[in-house]
């Protein structure tokens, strides 16, 4: 039973199988006997083991739902499921749905399922449905070739997102759910289009984690269908991002072109992409200051920078009014030009609560949504080191927060700097940050740098 990150590790599973039969009149036992194990480390062997015996179906069946129902440990409980997979049935699918519906038990609930189910797909499928972040993923896997008409149109509607990356499905999705038929139907409605966007939007991608568009044998009809569609298609957040995602797939080198694309699929896009509503769509969801728009903008911001629209100033607007929004910071960052950069520097010294922000070193990762304005600093701070003397406000601030890497981000953009632009406090900056960091590898960084 592997995963994505984890493998089982190779082990004898005969005594632990010996304890399983022994104790099938007492299932209560196995509560004890499974509590310090790994469920996916000992899981195939000893299904392997089990099915190498004349095991009794119905008692082994009876330990296994006792096991699942009972178990107090989530390790335990999955082992539970494990051996309700090769004993179990159909009356157990309700019990197994449930426990699925828990991300970390979807995987085990899957396989049995697969295993005991009539109609295993269709089970899957339904489990499928309640998840959504590596369950999700977990499940989908499982339905790779599947033949069944809802289950392929749920695919590309919806199957394939999830809270993890849409790339991990995106390839099964357009291959198992039929994504070039579906597309030339003569009734592509609005939420298998909206599908095929997510889906061609992941392809697009060629660093993800699995198949990408590369590996997609019907990748440039669908890829001329989809422009055909979006030409008569109102404008959505997610069709101009797919279509400049799949317009900068022309230019890859990678890419086994057939004779006479990209330039075909290049002009195709280049058209699509120039139409005014496009532009005028986004311009309008990044500057209409509704519930519904503000929870858009990050997609909107990202989408009009693609195409080329110039955002900057509503960007730094939103800022504002939001100094606490790290993605914005981080886009305007990245945006930011040697003629720009002072502009993102001067609101960031204006609106970021710097005195709060010096709060003095801790040891935390700074995760979660309270070091939201921290995480604005660090990503301000950290691009400066290609800006020498830009800055200089925040990188005292910076080596005297709270979060570790905030204060690493500092000690990079001095170190990064010419000592000709470096302020003539920086070493006592730097001496103070070292005698109050509770981190040592960065304490020896900082004193090495104050030694220079």
């Amino acid at each position: 039973m592997s995963t994505h990150h984890v493998r089982p590790a190779p082990r004898s599973a005969a005594a632990l199988a010996d304890q399983v039969l022994i104790h099938l009149d007492d299932p209560a036992r196995l509560l004890t006997v499974f509590a310090d194990l790994t469920a996916v480390r000992v899981a195939d062997d000893l299904v392997l083991e089990l099915r190498s015996r004349p095991v009794p179906r119905d008692k082994l069946r009876a330990a296994a739902r006792f096991v699942a129902e009972q178990a107090t440990r989530r390790e335990v409980a999955k082992l539970g499921i494990v051996l309700l997979g090769i004993s179990g049935d159909e009356r157990d699918t309700e019990l197994l749905q449930l426990l699925g519906g828990l991300e970390e038990f979807t995987l085990f609930a899957v396989v049995a399922l697969l295993e005991i189910h009539p109609e295993p797909q269709r089970a899957v499928f339904e489990l499928a449905r309640r998840v959504d972040g590596w369950g999700r993923i977990h499940a989908v896997e499982r339905l790779r070739a599947c033949t069944d008409p809802e289950i392929k149109a749920w695919l590309l509607r919806e199957g394939f997102r999830n809270g993890v990356l849409d790339e991990y499905l995106a390839y099964l999705a357009a291959t198992t759910g039929g994504l070039y038929e579906a597309l030339h139907a003569d009734d592509v409605d609005e939420t298998l289009l909206n599908g095929a966007t997510g889906i061609l939007l992941a392809l697009a991608n060629l660093r993800g984690p699995t198949a990408d568009m590369r590996s997609y044998d019907d990748a440039v009809p669908v890829m001329h269908r989809y422009a055909e569609l979006l030409d008569q298609a109102a404008p959505t957040l997610g069709r101009p991002c797919a279509a400049q995602a799949l317009r900068d797939l022309c230019d890859e080198a990678g890419f086994e072109w057939p004779d006479g694309e990209p330039a075909r699929l290049a002009a195709c896009y280049d058209a699509l992409l120039s139409r005014p509503r496009w532009r005028e769509f986004l311009l309008d969801e990044l500057t209409r200051d509704t519930p519904e728009h503000r929870g858009h903008f990050h997609t909107a911001l990202s989408c009009a920078s693609r195409l080329g629209l110039d955002v900057f100033a509503i960007a730094l607007d939103r800022l504002r009014t939001g100094r606490a929004d790290a993605f914005i910071w981080q886009w305007a960052m990245d945006e930011a030009d040697a003629t720009t950069v002072g502009q993102v520097v001067a609101l960031a010294e204006t609106v970021l609560p710097l005195a709060d922000l010096a709060s003095g070193p801790t040891e935390s990762l700074g995760l979660g949504r309270r070091f939201a304005l921290d995480m604005a600093l660090e990503f301000v701070v950290r691009p400066l080191g290609d800006y020498p003397g830009v800055g200089l406000a925040l990188l005292p601030v910076a080596l005297a927060n709270r979060v570790i890497r905030c204060r690493r981000a500092a000690l990079g953009v001095l170190g990064a700097w010419p000592p000709e632009h470096r302020p003539p406090e920086a070493r006592a900056w730097i001496a103070t940050a070292a005698e109050r960091e509770p981190d040592a590898g960065l304490r020896r960084e900082l004193l090495a740098f104050a030694a220079e």
